[in-house]
């Protein structure tokens, strides 16, 4: 009954997260979208950097439950170790590493290739992930042995802000191996590396330069700014006469500052460039990039429409620059930044398609009507995955994968008599606040119904009965106390969400020591097996979907080894600072860990993980990908990675049963287990080798039988004998 309890609260942790990784997605998923001043261009960016929301919120949500475990293993044993808590990380960090990317591997589908992309972060956090386990061998067994003092919980828990710093740097280009080589390697001095001046004339201008400089009047240096504008504006001039195009203005920086006065030289705007099909869009050396297929780009950079009480269509068009060979189409879709789809217009997605020939298109959208008092939004219309060979606009906002073109929607109808609206709607989203009313009572029924409506409750079979009606005590109550992630972008969801965890986690504690005494097993054994692979299935399932959806293996890869650097940082950093400063401040004793069985875990865990890291880059190597691959080689790396984790369960079972074990037996089973793996590996291989000949002579299905009836004689006779000796 424990063991039932167990495995039913792991299921509502399962279905918890998934609620908690939606309101992170949507946290991570916000963009900012800047004016560029003097200009009609917009910059959308992220709010978030890709991998310090991966380091953090990301990490923690697939390591809430490992996290929030170890808290309170803490916790409600009075500042004590408990068995719980440092067991479970250790093992959550063996199936993470062994058994999530053994799924992720054989889950690309045959022939495909996934490759880290950003490999600068992938190398900190495998450097990480095995550092924090080494760092948690010494502090517990060789610097103060079973003792942990202020200062190791401290860096242990610091060690966090380090890790989300240095993968900070080396993402965005800083924290690289030239750098690093630069800060110890002696470089000449940069006046030695200037090119000498040559001719008299350049001698004089460099030794009188600062003479020169003060002797400019203010006339003068007007003069050179209207002779570079006027340079500029020329330059523009034969860019409508064919020989350039809008993008010598797109420039960054105070290119596109300056577009306001050249536009006045010129009397023309760069949109109006932008617009003609004529005007061909330039690579960074001013030349026109050469695709017969075309460039694909909005007319303009942003656009303004009216609402006001009845809903109105507007066009956007969609020109095609450079080219129009061939059949080109290009997917778009709409994406909210202050404006709430089906509130202030209506979402849509779809396909444009330009035939031979042809170089513009459109592409309708509607604006809904607005109310007094509503304030004006924004959304966003974008163009992406261009095929049949074209390009998107790279000189646009969203670059080369795709181009954003920012909408916005004036209220006409002004504050009117409803300025408490109009102050409220300008500090909460009164559209927002709509939407999310009617996705939470959209979640709630999905969650009573069978298959999450009533359609699919008239249709649905036994087994979609009993599934559901298993679940329904979870889905029902997460759907009822859990807002979705539409209120104040995330945040709301994702905290209520923890919450749930956090009480989850209580009672996953307290069931597998209760589940522990009465089966005779012990805790930290539970810990390692049952409690880590429990914990750890969200991150199973939310890896295995990023490794087939997502084009690279980063955000399987990289989640792994982050979030067992994460695990040990907070897991174990947090609730052991903890502890160690309450026994600092109350006085006459310390904290203490039983480091025994603990230690011996954490040594094979970190061989077991050199070893699968080794295995990760010979892939990366071989076939030119951490994921995927040949068929057979995708089989054997998932076997072996398989193998590993339950030799280290094993191991770690046989240490926490034989906590007198000397040394020299430990160092021969760790040792003892890699020739054992090697005959395991060889027996598949033998195995499969028998399955492929048996095909071709009795089929699947006869060697299937076969094998089953061996089996079955084979136990027969196992239990025959072991009662004979009895």
């Amino acid at each position: 009954m424990y063991f039932c309890g167990m495995l039913y609260s792991f299921l509502g942790v399962s279905i918890v997260a998934d609620m908690f990784m939606a309101g992170i997605e949507r946290i991570t998923g916000v963009k900012k979208c800047k004016r560029v001043p003097g200009t009609s261009r917009f910059v959308t960016s992220p709010i978030w950097n890709e991998t310090v929301a991966n380091l953090t919120l990301m990490a923690l949500g697939s390591s809430a439950p490992e996290i929030l475990l170890s808290l309170n293993d803490v916790i409600k044993n009075n500042f004590q170790a408990g068995k719980l808590g440092a067991a479970t990380i250790v093992g959550s960090a063996a199936f993470n590493l062994f058994c999530i990317i053994a799924v992720c591997i054989n889950s690309i589908p045959e022939g495909e290739i996934r490759y880290i992309k950003e490999t600068g972060v992938y190398a900190l956090t495998a450097f990480y992930s095995i550092f924090a386990y080494v760092l948690l061998l010494f502090i517990c067994s060789l610097n103060t042995p079973d003792v942990i003092d202020v200062s190791e919980g401290v860096f242990v828990f610091l060690c966090f802000p380090a890790l989300v710093t240095t993968s900070y740097y080396a993402d965005i280009g800083i924290l690289t191996v030239a750098n690093v080589k630069a800060l110890f390697i002696s470089k000449k001095s940069s006046e030695s590396t200037e090119k000498a001046p040559t001719t008299y004339l350049d001698k004089f201008r460099a030794q009188h330069a600062a003479e020169l400089e003060e002797e400019e009047d203010e006339g003068t240096k007007a003069a050179k700014a209207k002779l570079e504008a006027a340079k500029a504006a020329k330059k523009v001039v034969r860019a409508q006469q064919g020989g350039c195009c809008s993008r010598l203005m797109g420039r960054k920086g105070k290119a596109e500052e300056a577009e306001g006065e050249v536009g006045e030289l010129l009397g023309v705007r760069e949109e109006e460039l932008l617009a003609d099909p004529d005007c061909p869009i330039l690579d960074e050396d001013d030349n026109p990039i050469e695709n017969d297929a075309g460039i694909l780009t909005f007319d303009r950079y942003s656009m303004t429409v009216d609402a006001g009480l009845e809903e109105c269509e507007y066009t956007v068009q969609v020109i095609r620059k450079n080219g129009a060979e061939g059949k080109v189409t290009c997917q778009y879709k709409m994406e909210q930044i202050s404006a709430i789809p089906g509130f202030d217009y209506e979402e849509e997605e779809g396909t444009i398609q330009f035939r031979d020939g042809v170089r513009s298109a459109e592409i309708t959208i509607k604006i809904l009507p607005k109310k007094k008092g509503e304030q004006s939004d924004r959304f966003q219309l974008v163009l992406f995955e261009p095929e049949g060979g074209a390009e998107i606009n790279p000189d646009y906002d969203g670059g080369e994968e795709c181009n954003r073109l920012t909408i916005m929607i004036y209220n006409t109808l002004g504050r009117g008599n409803s300025k408490i609206v109009s102050i409220i709607d300008s500090f909460v989203n009164l559209d927002e606040i709509r939407q999310g009313t009617q996705a939470w009572k959209e979640q709630i029924l999905e969650a009573i119904y069978v298959g999450g409506s009533k359609e699919d409750q008239d249709n649905a079979g036994v087994l979609e009965w009993v599934v559901h009606l298993v679940w329904l005590p979870w889905t029902s109550l997460f759907a009822i106390i859990t807002p979705p992630p539409v209120f104040l972008g995330g945040w709301v969801c994702f905290i209520i969400s923890l919450g749930h965890i956090a009480w989850l986690t209580i009672i996953i504690g307290d069931i597998a020591e209760l589940f522990g005494c009465v089966a005779g097993v012990d805790d930290a054994i539970t810990a390692i097996t049952f409690v880590a692979l429990g914990t750890s299935v969200p991150d199973l399932f939310a890896s295995r979907a990023a490794a087939k959806q997502d084009e690279y293996a980063d955000a399987s890869v990289v989640n792994v080894t982050g979030s067992n650097s994460v695990n040990v940082f907070l897991g174990i950093g947090l609730p052991w600072m903890m502890a160690a400063v309450y026994w600092k401040i109350v006085g006459g004793n310390h904290f203490r860990v039983n480091s025994e069985g603990l230690g011996f875990s954490v040594i094979a865990f970190t061989v077991y993980a050199i070893v699968a890291l080794l295995l990760i880059q010979a892939r990366r190597v071989k076939f030119g990908g951490e994921l995927g691959g040949p068929s057979h080689a995708k089989i054997y790396s998932s076997f072996f990675l398989v193998l590993l984790w339950l030799s280290y369960i094993s191991l770690s079972t046989w240490k926490y049963s034989n906590p007198d074990a000397s040394i020299s037996s430990q160092v021969i089973a760790v040792c003892a287990s890699f020739p054992l793996i090697g005959l395991l590996v060889l027996g598949f291989a033998g195995f499969r080798m028998a399955l492929s000949v048996s095909k071709k002579y009795i089929g699947e299905e006869g060697f299937w039988g076969i094998f089953v009836a061996l089996l079955v004689l084979g136990l027969r006779l196992l239990i025959f004998f072991t009662f004979q000796f009895q």
